[in-house]
């Protein structure tokens, strides 16, 4: 726990040197949030074991369309380590023409407080991390109210930990009026051992005051529970979420 507060620590110090020098020299702003989610859901499985957590982030938006941040989640992955804590740093362009935006990114995850030993290995046995990087590439297009899109993401992780992980999506957003939205979002999977399959999502979207973001998500799959760490992280449910976003610099 020592380590995971020091990690968490110098991170977040870091990003809010970075973003304060980068705001006095005009070199864009820097964001935050907090959030409450009742699933945390990534590419169909739940990463809280179907439960609620609590999220946050930083977001640095750089000129010339480049960005950066940091996302921290509570996970819960029932496993022998006690893995409680997810941390993404990220970074990435927009690349805008007309009403298109491709947005290309690379991410970094680390689980900063995995411990635990399976009884069946010597102590001194060294398991391989549950991190992984990731590379994506996102283009949308506006049509007036209307924005459809697709994304590639790519996670070259170990065979121990799935083998390569690609899935290929489509959304489409339509704002309803000033504060409310509608999102609908459609993916398939591929990797060795893990979630594969078809996966999707809809639901609305509702802005007040453009500080509060109320989410509210319809999630179901054709994942088997098989494919799914033989578990029901996969199953249909309806996730909640209410986020909390503010200017820092």
């Amino acid at each position: 726990m020592k380590t995971q507060t020091i990690f968490f620590g110098l991170t977040v110090a870091a990003l809010l040197v970075l973003g304060e020098n980068a705001h006095a020299a005009n070199y864009g702003n820097l964001y935050g949030y907090v959030d409450w989610t009742s699933d945390y859901r990534f590419n169909a499985a739940s990463e809280s074991d179907r439960h609620g957590v609590v999220q946050g982030g930083l977001h640095w938006a750089a000129p010339e369309d480049f960005y950066a941040g940091l996302f921290v989640s509570q996970v819960d992955f029932n496993d022998f380590r006690r893995t409680s804590t997810e941390v993404d740093l990220y970074g990435g362009k927009h690349v805008r023409w007309d009403t298109n935006d491709l947005n290309l990114e690379v991410l970094y995850g680390v689980y900063p407080d995995t411990a635990g030993h399976p009884s069946y290995l010597p102590p001194g046995a060294i398991l391989p991390t549950y991190n992984f990087a990731e590379l994506s590439a996102e283009l949308t297009h506006g049509f007036g109210a209307l924005t459809l899109g697709g994304r590639l993401i790519v996670e070259p992780r170990p065979q121990s930990h799935g083998g390569v992980f690609t899935s290929v999506g489509g959304s489409a957003s339509y704002a309803l009026n000033g504060w409310l939205s509608a999102t609908a979002h459609a993916t398939r999977m591929w990797q060795d051992r893990g979630p594969q399959g078809w996966a999707g999502d809809a639901g609305l979207t509702a802005t007040w005051r453009l500080q509060w973001v109320f989410d509210l998500h319809y999630y179901t799959s054709d994942v088997a529970r098989a494919d799914c760490y033989g578990t029901n992280w996969c199953g249909p449910t309806l996730v909640a979420k209410v986020t909390y976003q503010f200017q820092v610099l």
